[in-house]
């Protein structure tokens, strides 16, 4: 399933033509409204697993088959880049190795790459969290919340690729949301 956060390109056409249901939010509500909208669906229409790629072909699909093996193991598997941090450009990696250490301090955890969107989501794990954030913010809510009510978190190895993609995630804006979700999960239980 595609869902189309209010895209202005043909995301919608060109995804459904090639086979995949589509959600089309009618404007673009951030990735959180997304994500929320994708979970929604699954936990609807009955399926046990949620799996996330990001749509800025950092993701390879061939590393689906990582999570397979891990799908009874953990209700959360987090995607890692980071044993191959080589090739993650070095602000990136900076970055996501800082986020990183700041979730599994909160988590009382390692959390190996907290800003990874290629994941998988046990849906009872989805319906069990009440979920507020609404950009990409909320991939941390979701990690923080799931490591304090006692989910199982794992990762698996993903390829890193780092091309001439854009990414939407805005330096300041997005930072400031991310320190502003540390801050309320001090309030979370």
């Amino acid at each position: 399933m595609v869902i189309d956060d209010g895209s202005e390109d043909a995301t919608t056409l060109v995804s459904a033509m090639s086979g995949a249901m589509v959600h089309r939010l009618k404007t673009n509500a951030g990735k959180g409204e997304a994500l929320k909208a994708g979970f929604t669906y699954a936990i609807e229409t009955g399926y046990d697993w949620v799996l996330t790629m990001d749509g800025d072909g950092q993701h390879a699909p061939e590393d689906i088959n990582n999570f397979f093996p891990l799908l009874d193991q953990f209700d959360l598997i987090l995607g890692n880049r980071m044993e191959d941090s080589a090739s993650v450009p070095l602000l990136r990696r900076i970055a996501n190795q800082s986020s990183s250490l700041i979730v599994s301090v909160l988590c009382g955890r390692r959390i190996y790459d907290s800003q990874t969107g290629f994941r998988a989501y046990r849906t009872d794990l989805l319906r069990r969290l009440s979920l507020h954030s609404s950009r990409y913010d909320l991939e941390t809510e979701v990690i923080i919340k799931a490591a304090r009510k006692g989910f199982r978190i794992g990762h698996c190895r993903i390829q890193t690729i780092y091309a001439d993609e854009v990414s939407r995630f805005r330096n300041v804006k997005d930072s400031l949301r991310f320190i502003k979700v540390v801050f309320r999960s001090f309030v979370w239980w």
